[in-house]
């Protein structure tokens, strides 16, 4: 085969577009296998390569033979399915939808620590019994545990000396009355001297004194028993019987759920050690989302904020960011954001992993496509578009925000057109020439 006559050079070297090209190289060939076969005599042995040629030749007609439509590159692949291809397809038609811009961030559900209260022992000493466990829930005053405390065992010697000092103080102010009321009988009647009745009045003063002193020391120590967990009818049981248990008991302040507890049977608690128990009001509960350092100038307060836990897949969870961290967490350079949300259902348990989305501006409506229709090649994406004539036609899309399934069309595409969302992937290997396809 000589390809360097005029006519083959003209025919390879034309500046036509593209598909001229590949026609008019396709036909020289043709026609330069059917010249050999002429000369050699085998025109017959030729004649199923020829009609394989002119086949694919028809193929690339079918494919690229189309002028592009509005938006289309000159170079975009165009396709024709038949019947029955098109049958297996799904085109859909394009649709305006609301996209409103998100953030996304990781956190984790917490405490509300405004409704948290940490419980101490105000005493030293043994612990000797334990009520409850982390998760129950407790009433206000409910007793949490008790301990033998040397404080109550000290309280309760005082209690007695103060007990029987009211008891003796009491016993010398009546004798003190008495002896005064003699004296002045005696006085009246000449039979005393005036500063004896006048030294009577004096005892009973002192003694009066002394009567007060008596009854505020006493009820310095009850006030004390009180605050080491002794009600009030015990102290006077102890009053009368002088025999009370040397322990004392430690009571919930609020009422709420264990979340925390960190006490055991024996140990000995220090007075202000950690805390024994906390205690929390699970009712509401923090959303404590951390925010990426590149999403951060896009967030701010009174946002709305979703929230998804892994155990109740499909539900969203709904609040508005009521605080933000004034700087970033040093150990994973993202910023602390919190919301707060009703617990009433106790459904949001402490520390449960939780996925956050962040809507960060107004919805914005735009064409929107199932994200099925897309077809990828690196950071580029394209869609396959039928054309009024029944051709389906690559366009490159420039792409926006997605939700629910579907993608936003920033540029490329128009409210009302129409693109293939099921058979995409076989479309480009058809156009393409890929018969595994």
């Amino acid at each position: 085969m000589d390809t360097n006559t005029p006519l083959t050079k003209e025919l390879l070297t034309s500046r036509a577009p593209a598909r001229r090209r590949r026609g008019l190289a396709w036909a020289v060939t043709i026609l330069l296998l059917a010249g050999a076969g002429l000369a050699i005599g085998f025109v017959p042995a030729l004649a199923p390569v020829r009609e394989r040629l002119e086949e694919l030749l028809a193929q690339r007609q079918g494919v690229e033979g189309q002028a592009p439509e509005a938006g289309e590159t000159v170079a975009a692949p165009v396709f024709r399915p038949s019947k029955q291809q098109r049958a297996s397809f799904g085109i859909e038609t394009v649709q305006a939808r609301d996209f409103r811009p998100e953030g996304f961030a990781e956190g984790r559900i917490g405490v509300n620590e405004d409704d948290n209260v940490p419980v101490y022992t105000p005493y030293a000493g043994r612990v000797t019994k334990v009520m409850v466990r982390a998760g129950d829930r407790v009433k206000a005053n409910q007793v949490l545990f008790t301990l033998e405390a040397a404080d109550m065992v000290s309280a309760l010697n005082d209690f007695q000396a103060a007990t029987n000092a009211l008891a003796k103080n009491s016993a010398l102010l009546k004798l003190n009355q008495t002896v005064a009321a003699r004296l002045q009988e005696l006085f009246q009647a000449k039979a005393v001297a005036l500063k004896d009745w006048q030294q009577a009045q004096n005892d009973v003063i002192a003694a009066q004194s002394d009567q007060r002193s008596a009854e505020a020391a006493l009820q310095a120590v009850r006030n004390r028993l009180r605050l080491l967990g002794k009600s009030d009818a015990e102290i006077d049981a102890f009053a009368r019987s002088g025999a009370m248990s040397p322990e004392t008991e430690i009571r919930a302040p609020i009422t709420g759920t264990i979340v925390q507890r960190k006490v055991g049977l024996g140990q000995y608690l220090a007075s202000g050690s950690d805390p024994a128990f906390v205690i929390g009001d699970l009712s509401t509960v923090w959303l404590v989302a951390n925010v990426r350092e590149t999403e951060v100038p896009r967030i701010k307060l009174g946002q709305e904020l979703e929230a998804s836990v892994i155990g109740f897949p499909g539900r969203v969870f709904t609040a508005r960011i009521n605080y933000m961290a004034a700087a970033l967490d040093p150990a994973t350079r993202r910023l602390p954001v919190r919301a707060e949300i009703d617990n009433a259902e106790g459904l949001l348990r402490p520390e449960m992993f939780a996925t956050f989305t962040i809507l960060t501006g107004r919805d914005e409506s735009a064409p929107a496509i199932p994200a099925s229709a897309i077809v990828y090649e690196g950071a580029r994406a394209r869609v396959w578009v039928e054309r009024p004539d029944g051709a389906i036609a690559s366009r490159n899309v420039i792409l926006g925000l997605s939700g629910g399934g579907l993608v936003q069309v920033v540029d490329g595409l128009k409210v009302g057109e129409r693109v293939v969302t099921r058979g995409s992937l076989f479309i480009d290997r058809a156009a393409s020439g890929d018969k595994a396809s």
